[in-house]
């Protein structure tokens, strides 16, 4: 089933960024079952921390009114940033699976090296399984398809039009 929610993933990224936003994509499953999808929302939002990971426990949590989200797994197309990491550690997940690591992501966006994410989720006594990088080639091929451009004249155009 991992491999079925992370192409599901790749779709996403593939939709966010054919509607020109950065090609992030993230699904929530509860035993099995899909109940949660988005993308990478910083555009539209206007919002540079709505990455697809932070948006989805942000939105889900506030809807069901949940504040922890034991017993539900996590997919992103990308592994999870600095800041990502954090809501996952205090959302509590059970587990992340990721596609792509940071340092392909890297490779691809010619951004800097960034952390690995497992270190981050658990910094203490708590442990989420984080599991990755799977399917790493299909979503590089994502990656590779759409190239990385300035989120500031992205925002711009989309706000002007």
């Amino acid at each position: 089933m991992d491999e079925t929610w992370m192409r599901r993933t790749f779709q996403l990224a593939t939709l966010s960024a054919e509607a020109g936003f950065d090609p992030f994509g993230a699904v929530l499953v509860r035993e099995g079952s899909l109940v949660a999808e988005t993308r990478d929302r910083c555009i539209d939002y206007s919002d540079p921390t709505a990455h697809a990971e932070l948006v989805l426990i942000s939105e889900f949590c506030r809807q069901r009114q949940l504040i922890s989200l034991e017993g539900y797994t996590l997919y992103c197309n990308v592994e999870p940033c600095i800041m990502c990491s954090g809501a996952i550690h205090w959302a509590r997940l059970d587990r992340v699976v990721f596609g792509v690591a940071q340092y392909q992501l890297q490779g691809v966006s010619g951004g800097n090296q960034k952390p690995s994410c497992p270190e981050l989720i658990n910094p203490g006594k708590q442990k989420i399984v984080v599991d990755g990088p799977l399917l790493d080639a299909e979503g590089l091929e994502v990656l590779h398809r759409y190239p990385f451009r300035s989120k500031k004249d992205r925002h711009k155009k989309f706000w002007d039009t």
